[in-house]
């Protein structure tokens, strides 16, 4: 049924940039390898996937979501190249801030494509920084590219309802809490509990506030879950996000709840990619005209990243 889907898909020097120095685990080589794996496959050497070039985000752009006080904060880190964005998981260096203006301007060129019909779906393998907050970084993302999307589908687009699914091991706390109150806005959250992992969050109560309450669900998962459990925990996302009749989906499709990542306990195979972008991928065409803009996210195994990222972007092109 969606045999002729096209997928865009950003690759480009300039989302090689966002890397941190010194061993950091947020590595180039992740992005290198998927593209490398994806030149390789048959959706790409049978035009399914398109390639895109990154841009770069505009100022007034982060500041629909980004305080203006914590861009100008980055803007200056990236000229001194030193100290950190965060507590000590996101360094500065020279050219952070153009670095991640890439990321987050490319995510949002996705969405404008979407939203224009000028392309089925898109993904961006260097996006997916979902623990930026509105006045800070944390995680390793330095602007929150997720909730850019969601914010400007809204403001500018007239999105009614947009559903949020991450499926990174790691909570995505800057979307979940900085739109916690937003009814708008159904966020559906599979990841290690908190208790185990950073950013410590994520628990089940948490459920959305004042008129959001019940558009809000975080499911955890015990270190050493694997597909079975993946999948079991999916099933409450389908009936969530079947009831949430979204407008638009955004999907952040982090790898490291694949088994092997250095920075996590999960035990996934690829599988649980397939299986949740499957879903995604026919709600989106029964429901919002197929509008999904996905996201990379998290992943420090590399092999994890090409597999876990390549299982989505088949699924979404029909295969």
């Amino acid at each position: 049924m969606f045999a002729l889907c096209k997928v865009g898909v950003f690759r480009g020097e300039n989302l090689l940039k966002y890397a941190f120095p010194g061993g950091h685990p947020m590595t180039s080589r992740r992005l290198e390898h998927f593209w490398q794996v994806l030149g390789e496959d048959e959706v790409y050497r049978e035009g399914r996937v398109v390639l895109l070039e990154p841009v770069m985000a505009g100022e007034a752009q982060l500041l629909a979501f980004h305080t203006r006080d914590y861009v100008e904060f980055v803007r200056k880190a990236s000229e001194t190249g030193s100290g950190y964005l965060d507590y000590g998981d996101t360094p500065a260096f020279p050219g952070v801030f153009e670095a991640a203006l890439h990321s987050a301007g490319s995510t949002l060129k996705g969405l404008d494509m979407v939203m224009r019909g000028e392309i089925d779906h898109v993904f961006n393998p260097m996006g997916g920084l979902h623990h930026a907050r509105r006045d800070r970084g944390g995680g390793f993302c330095v602007f929150n590219d997720a909730a850019l999307v969601i914010v400007t589908a809204k403001q500018s687009y007239h999105v009614d309802r947009v559903l949020y699914v991450d499926i990174d091991v790691h909570h995505g706390d800057g979307v979940f809490y900085e739109l916690y109150d937003d009814p708008a806005v159904l966020i559906a959250d599979i990841h290690e509990n908190g208790r185990f992992l950073y950013p410590g969050t994520g628990f089940e109560f948490e459920t959305g506030e004042g008129r959001a309450k019940g558009t809000k669900l975080n499911i955890p998962l015990s270190p050493g879950a694997g597909d079975k459990e993946f999948k079991e925990a999916f099933n409450r996302v389908i009936k969530f996000a079947e009831d949430a009749r979204p407008d638009l989906i955004v999907l952040q499709a982090g790898a490291d709840g694949l088994r092997g990542d250095p920075l996590a306990h999960l035990q996934y195979s690829e599988e649980a990619h397939r299986h949740a972008a499957s879903f995604l991928h026919v709600l989106s065409h029964e429901s919002c005209g197929g509008r999904i803009v996905a996201m990379g996210g998290g992943g420090y195994s590399i092999e994890n990243c090409s597999k876990a990222w390549m299982a989505v972007v088949r699924v979404l092109t029909g295969i």
